[in-house]
């Protein structure tokens, strides 16, 4: 209590002087609050626009206004300043200079005519305010921005308008605006240059209305005598136009007149509204270009880029469209009322939350201030005081509670080592007695002693053996991935070639179980950065699951695609045709040690172990499953190397080919008890590259015991490639070319006899000697085996000794015609004795090359383009039916001929271009190489032997 007594004090004094501190904060936040409030200003505009007018009395200019205006309420920080001249020059020249005197932002100019203006624009244009010029132009064109319509193609349009209408022939008088204004020359000019073009047309009278509808009025009545003889008036605007047709209408002339004039203004008593009621034919559309001039002005003011020239779009208004044209402008005045309203109403509001705001805010700085004047000498001292106290006291227990976490965690720590030790130690002691069982019982199952049940016994033994070794290797795997933090040695490979290589080894059992076992690529580039070894056991692992679950004759695809919400990512799906996997086991299938309902059949530990390793690799993996429809897992991994670190990727170059079937062994045993038997004889030698043998038979059985004992029979000689069907036997006939094909004749799907014809009938395989076995043992069964052009037929049962002599008499008579046609001592041409297909192939063959003998780009992909086969299949169609290489052939071709033009006194060097060589020098050194002597002694000799 001492020791205690005496620190606290100490304590609350620092703590009681920060507080202090804070209350002071706080009421200087709050005096500049109230400061604030009682102070506020509201906002002033930050932009003066001024505009002018000429004459601001008539509709078109009132209608110029208000577009202005309507404008600007988008614009509340722009000041409007505005002068109307009352259609004086004079007036508008000095209410110019009151304007520029005032040094607004920018300046709008309308002016009633061009001259008289231009000089007092061109001032305010020098003086650096920003003008710009609407409806007419000035003179000198000194202005930043002129926004009106094109008075030329107004009155051009009505010229071509009236022409139309009069059937270009009549008469056509004008009503004209002032004579020096701009928009007046404009019109005319356009007018009578439309009007050129029609010689029926012609002008009759000219009258000056001065853009006032009393003033036309009282002219036209003037001029009623020549009016009246015109088909047609032209007015240069509505209120003219309409001042007009009073005239006419008080004259009642017997011929009705056309008047077309110029505005199409909307509203009453204007232009659309006469069109409407058929006082005017046609008024041509002349915008006011209010809203384009606001426009263009903030876009000048604010620096954003900006036409000088803004020439507003036109357009007739007649009967056709002027419902539509007051429709439309019906509604765009309705629903600037409404905004007009709605502005209205928003500001009142707004003028109201800001007066009741300035109240809230001096009644709440006052209350706060009032609250902490009131508190702070009374409740600061004693709440710091009690508050210290209690956060001593938390504090001790904090750090309690702190010192026995650490030490339960390394208790945890210590218990999880000691486990994970232990089981690295017994999954290692594992290995090694399943070493010591399965070397002894391999080397028993090699004594040919032994009788059928010892090595049926030991089948089983190895089979067990080799499931409990790929558990153990799993577990191993999956402690060393999710525990020991193992990186992945990624290389760049090509995922598509590791994906069939990685079916391979699956083949065998998806034909003992008759599962159509497909890969398919849906992507151009499959390149991948991957631990070939990880994913070798991640695909193990998902196609085990997928034959696990699959009945006969279904299906299991491995599939490459491109997700198609992620361009950078690869997609890998396993799918299958099995049983599913119920909804509530799903979301617990990469959980160790996890079997659902459905999936006892498993350990638990493979697709944990695939989970860990999509992770490692920066990817995902998803199951997608229904019960009756099969599952599909997809594996999506990341393209690229950006993902991956400097210990992720491997340091030595990535293998070019997958030669690790026998890795495959163990998972393989423990899907069919068969399994390890049909491994170890599934390519019957193909796969034995220690021992190659010279020869290869393809077996077509559809019985699998039958085509099991022929191929180890086969096996002993040849190198054996079997197929279950017609179907794959013509696949893997196309892919392997064989020396020698057996095929059963009844099979399902297609019979014998027919696939016989298939192979006869393709260039690929036509040279390749066929033997068809079968039960159907006739005469007439016989002679339609031998119909298929098939080299020989046998019944069952069959002699096995009259079977190989028959393979190997077949085999070593198309060794014969190899070396008939690779011989140098004969003319290379077919042999009468060769199959009628062989002796096509060798004759387009030998006409091709003889054809082509002098071009030197002769090789192996030219032949291959001409004959229109693969490289492949013709090195290995040459190479069965001549024992030789193309280009082999293809010199030795070239040599003979070279003799002969030698023997005909051609010279060497034409000799050398004219059978292909490439210079006279390779020529020379090939020559002597084959005959043994050079291409000028040879010719010698020829000349001395000659007598």
């Amino acid at each position: 209590m001492n020791r205690s007594d005496g620190g606290i004090p100490t304590i609350a004094q620092i703590r009681l002087t920060a507080a202090m501190k804070k209350h002071w904060i706080i009421f200087m936040l709050s005096l500049v609050v109230s400061v604030q409030a009682c102070n506020f200003v509201e906002k002033k505009p930050t932009i003066r626009i001024a505009f002018s007018q000429c004459v601001g009395s008539d509709a078109w200019r009132q209608t110029m206004l208000e577009e202005m205006r309507r404008e600007l309420s988008f614009h509340p920080d722009v000041e409007f300043i505005y002068r109307d001249a009352d259609n004086s020059n004079e007036r508008q020249i000095e209410q110019l200079h009151e304007l520029r005197s005032m040094r607004p932002d920018l300046i709008i100019v309308s002016p009633n005519e061009a001259e008289p203006l231009t000089p007092v624009v061109d001032q305010i244009f020098q003086h650096g305010i920003p003008v710009i010029v609407t409806d007419r132009k000035t003179s000198s064109g000194l202005y930043h921005a002129y926004v009106g319509a094109d008075n030329y193609e107004i009155g051009y349009m009505a010229g071509q308008y009236l022409a139309r209408r009069l059937g270009y022939v009549g008469t056509i008088s004008e009503i004209t605006g002032l004579p020096g204004s701009s928009a007046t020359i404009e019109r005319q000019r356009g007018f009578h240059e439309a009007l050129k073009s029609y010689a029926g047309i012609r002008l009759k009278t000219q009258i000056n209305g001065q853009w006032l509808i009393d003033v036309a009025k009282r002219r036209a009545a003037q001029q009623m005598a020549d009016l009246s003889q015109s088909d047609a008036i032209f007015a240069y605007n509505d209120q003219m136009g309409f001042g007009t047709y009073q005239a006419l209408r008080k004259a009642a002339l017997k011929h009705p007149i056309k008047i077309v004039g110029v505005d199409a203004l909307p509203g009453d008593n204007n232009g659309l509204q006469f069109v409407s009621e058929k006082v005017l034919d046609a008024s041509m559309l002349y915008p006011t270009g209010g809203k384009e001039c606001i426009q263009t002005a903030m876009a000048i003011l604010t620096g954003q880029p900006y036409q000088r020239e803004n020439t507003l779009s036109t357009l007739v208004v007649d009967s056709s469209n002027v419902q539509l044209m007051k429709l439309q402008t019906d509604k765009i005045i309705s629903q600037q009322a409404d905004i007009d309203k709605q502005q209205g109403l928003f500001a009142e509001q707004q003028q109201i939350f800001s007066n009741q705001q300035r109240v809230l805010n001096i009644l709440v700085v006052s209350l706060v201030l009032a609250v902490v004047f009131a508190g702070i000498a009374f409740y600061s001292l004693k709440a710091n005081w009690e508050k210290n106290k209690q956060l001593e006291h938390q504090n001790h227990e904090i750090l309690d509670q702190q010192q026995r976490i650490l030490e339960m965690t390394n208790e945890v720590e210590q218990a999880t080592e000691a486990k994970i030790n232990f089981f690295t130690n017994i999954s290692h002691e594992f290995k090694t007695p399943l070493s010591l069982i399965l070397v002894p019982l391999e080397e028993l199952q090699k004594n040919s002693r032994l009788g059928e049940e010892p090595h049926r016994l030991l089948a089983l033994i190895k089979r067990n053996a080799l499931i409990l070794q790929h558990l153990v290797s799993q577990l191993i795997d999956l402690r060393r991935v999710g525990y020991e933090g193992l990186h992945i040695k990624a290389k760049r490979q090509n995922m598509l070639l590791f994906c069939h290589n990685v079916v391979q080894c699956f083949r065998p059992l998806a034909q003992q179980r008759a599962v159509n076992l497909r890969l398919e690529n849906q992507v151009a580039d499959t390149t991948l950065w991957f631990d070939e070894d990880m994913i070798e056991k991640l695909l193990y692992n998902l196609l085990s699951n997928a034959f696990k679950f699959t009945p006969s004759q279904g299906e299991v695809v491995l599939r490459i695609g491109r997700p198609s919400v992620a361009e950078n990512m690869l997609e890998i799906q396993v799918a299958d045709t099995g049983e599913g996997i119920a909804e509530r086991d799903i979301v617990h299938l990469f959980e160790p040690f996890y079997q659902g309902e459905n999936h006892a059949k498993g350990s638990g530990i493979g697709l944990a172990l695939c989970k860990e390793i999509a992770a490692l690799h920066h990817g995902t993996i998803t199951v997608h499953s229904k019960q009756g429809a099969g599952t599909t897992v997809t594996v999506c991994l990341p393209k690229g190397d950006g993902h991956l670190n400097a210990e992720e990727r491997a340091t030595l170059p990535p293998t070019e080919t997958m030669n690790n079937v026998r890795e495959a062994e163990p998972l393989l045993a423990t899907l069919d008890p068969e399994i390890a038997l049909v491994k170890e004889h599934g390519l019957y030698g193909a796969t034995d590259f220690d021992t190659v043998k010279p020869h290869s038979v393809l077996i077509v059985e559809d019985h699998a015991e039958m085509r099991k004992f022929l191929a180890e029979k086969l096996a002993e000689q040849f190198t054996v490639f079997t197929a279950s069907n017609a179907k794959e036997g013509l696949d893997q006939a196309y892919a392997q070319v064989p020396d020698l094909i057996i095929s059963d004749v009844l099979m399902p799907g297609e019979l014998g006899t027919v696939f016989a014809k298939k192979l006869k009938a393709d260039v690929r395989t036509a040279t390749i000697p066929i033997v068809l076995l079968t039960a159907r043992g006739s005469e007439e069964q016989v002679l339609t085996g031998l119909d298929t052009l098939a080299d020989a037929y046998l019944t069952k049962p069959f002699n096995m000794d009259y079977l190989l002599g028959t393979v190997s008499n077949l085999i070593n008579n198309r060794m014969l015609l190899h070396h008939h046609f690779s011989s140098d001592a004969v003319e290379l041409r077919p042999n009468a004795k060769a199959a009628p297909a062989d002796r096509r192939f060798l004759n387009e063959l030998a006409a091709l090359v003889e054809e082509n003998i002098s071009n030197s780009k002769l090789n192996v992909d030219f032949i291959a383009e001409r004959l229109a086969i693969s490289r492949i299949q013709l090195y290995r169609k040459v190479k069965s039916l001549l024992a030789c290489s193309i280009n082999d052939y293809v010199s030795i071709r070239r040599l003979r001929k070279a003799k002969l033009l030698l023997q005909q006194g051609i010279p060497i060097n034409h000799v050398a271009y004219q059978s292909g060589f490439s210079s006279p020098a390779y020529f020379s050194t090939a020559f002597k190489g084959k005959y043994g002597i050079s291409p000028s002694v040879f010719k010698k000799n020829l000349l001395e032997a000659t007598p």
